[in-house]
């Protein structure tokens, strides 16, 4: 009997098991502790928590400011019955009975006119005592009173043993109210503790919360900033051979030609290239093919030209460079040297320019067309020259 009550509880464990497995993957997988929805709802939370302990707190200031005003009427009407208590020890007098209260010296026609003084600031006390310790010792010293009455009101010589119990109870009561009030400044300790420990989370919460927003901020500026750089280089890059594209060739043209004029640089130098027969080579091939000999060629032109130089692909098949500090004719012996070379296995025509620098890159590109043209009808495979 036990092996079989045993073995059901074996095999159910596993399946209580999974559910729950499931459930912490699906909590770990929908839950990350770093995501920005994750903080924000953390944030939330918090802050929500600290309104709730700030309105708590502030209940319990209003509290406590009530305790201590209605402390401040019991301790005067306690220290007004201690006072008036000291005229107890003359109800034997048929004519004297006076306390003095501070400077004033307070006079009573009868015994009873004073025991109705002390009932009424006893009736004070227990007005607005809420303590339990506090009524009992008030009930005590009321039933103290009583008996004072009841032989004052008898015409009875007054048993000193009375007034002594008067005074113990009244000693009493004396005693509970200072434990009392000793409580009610350490539960104000308490609350300025607290408050004081609330502001400090607000501000570590607060610090913290800026703090991460600032930094997420800057994630999002640098994200931001690469996405734009690429975006600006794929504007102005060719996607097939890496060079820049017609319109980086534009742009970066103009400041480097704003840069020779800073810098005095009066040579420069311009030469246009074009692949022979590439049309041909590529409706032989196919355009895979033709993409490969652009892409090597490319890389060719980058081996071979310094690397201050700028080089683009303006076309199909059709490429820039410009050569600062460079003259026509040592561009052109350069270009010659590739050509010739044992590096490329394309034929290509150039036309080669000198820089304008007074009248800008288009009309420099201009010239070198033309001079591209000449190569172009006296055979190909060559490099021309043209003056600026």
């Amino acid at each position: 009997m036990n092996s079989e009550a045993s073995e059901p509880g074996v095999q159910n464990t596993p399946a209580d098991e999974k559910p729950r497995a499931g459930l912490r993957t699906r909590l770990l997988s929908t839950i990350n502790p770093f995501s920005e929805k994750t903080i924000r709802v953390l944030w939330v939370a918090l802050c929500a928590s600290l309104a709730c302990v700030a309105v708590f707190n502030f209940y319990q200031t209003q509290q406590i400011q009530q305790d201590m005003v209605k402390r401040r009427l019991m301790e005067v009407s306690l220290q007004d019955l201690i006072v008036q208590s000291t005229a107890l020890r003359h109800l034997d007098n048929a004519r004297s009975y006076e306390t003095k209260l501070g400077l004033e010296t307070r006079g009573y026609g009868s015994p009873q006119e004073l025991i109705n003084q002390l009932a009424a600031r006893l009736a004070v006390i227990e007005a607005i005592n809420e303590q339990p310790e506090l009524l009992e010792r008030t009930q005590a010293l009321r039933q103290q009173l009583v008996r004072i009455d009841n032989a004052a009101n008898n015409n009875r010589q007054i048993n000193f043993s009375v007034m002594d119990e008067w005074f113990v109870e009244l000693s009493l009561l004396n005693t509970a109210i200072k434990q009392n009030a000793s409580a009610s400044d350490d539960k104000m300790k308490t609350l300025q503790r607290n408050n004081l420990i609330l502001t400090l989370m607000v501000l570590f919460l607060s610090v913290g919360y800026v703090s991460w927003t600032m930094w997420l901020q800057s994630k999002v500026r640098q994200k931001f900033a690469a996405e734009l750089f690429y975006l600006r280089n794929q504007a102005r890059t060719d996607s097939l051979t890496g060079l820049l594209n017609r319109r980086g060739w534009q742009n970066s043209t103009d400041s480097y030609l704003r840069k020779m004029q800073r810098q005095s640089q009066l040579q420069g130098s311009v030469a246009i290239i074009d692949i022979d027969y590439f049309k041909q080579y590529n409706d032989t091939y196919g355009h895979e093919a033709g993409d490969a000999r652009l892409r090597e060629f490319a890389e060719t032109l980058k081996a071979n030209f310094r690397p201050g130089d700028l080089i683009a692909r303006i076309g199909g098949e059709e490429f820039a460079v410009l050569l600062p500090n460079c003259t026509s004719e040592d561009a052109q012996r350069i270009v010659d040297r590739i050509r010739m070379g044992s590096q490329t296995q394309v034929g290509f025509s150039a036309g080669i320019c000198d820089v304008a620098l007074n009248e800008g890159i288009e009309r420099t590109m201009a010239i070198a067309d033309q001079a591209l043209y000449q190569a172009k009808n006296k055979g190909r495979n060559r490099s021309c020259l043209a003056k600026a």
